[in-house]
């Protein structure tokens, strides 16, 4: 995999081909510490392997600290797991609420089976098939964010926050 340190989100148009889960998890740090104004997730269960670190949960946080602007919106179609064993994007969730924002998709959107994010509206990370890691990435294609970012926002409008989850905040 080329060099991320060279990607600028928002500048950098090459698309990256994506095959394991640490090569995933590698960009989303990437996209996620360059991001300044907004980080979309959209996933089935949070998979541990590519969102559950220290240097993720860092990288957000710096993120809504130094931007009073700046949001984080996840949206998991299942938190059992990750309410179960531990996650560090739920506990960020529940010191920065306002912040760091997590949903349930309604009933419409459960058999959706891809996951994306989406950084400041322009860089982007899709796997068609959730539970493989084959994917694409870019750090600039405005046009194929807005897509996942529009289809994102309809889902997030429809969408509600999980009793579990809830309960990992009291």
């Amino acid at each position: 995999m080329p060099e991320l340190t060279t990607r600028i989100l928002g500048e950098t148009d090459e698309p990256l081909h994506l095959r394991t889960a640490t090569e995933h998890r590698a960009v989303v740090l990437a996209m996620a510490s360059q991001a300044g104004r907004s980080l979309c997730i959209y996933t089935r269960a949070l998979d541990p392997a590519v969102y559950d670190s220290a240097e993720l949960a860092e990288a957000i946080s710096r993120q809504v600290r130094n931007s009073r602007h700046a949001q984080v919106r996840i949206l998991v179609r299942d938190t059992a797991r990750a309410v179960r064993e531990g996650h560090a994007l739920l506990r960020l969730a529940q010191q920065i609420p306002s912040k760091v924002q997590v949903r349930v998709p309604g009933a419409d959107h459960q058999d959706d089976g891809q996951a994306f994010v989406v950084a400041d509206g322009s860089g982007f990370i899709r796997r068609p098939v959730a539970e493989l890691y084959a994917g694409e990435a870019n750090f600039h294609a405005p046009f194929a964010a807005r897509k996942l970012l529009q289809y994102f926002d309809e889902t997030w409008e429809r969408a509600s926050p999980d009793p579990d989850v809830r309960r990992l905040f009291l």
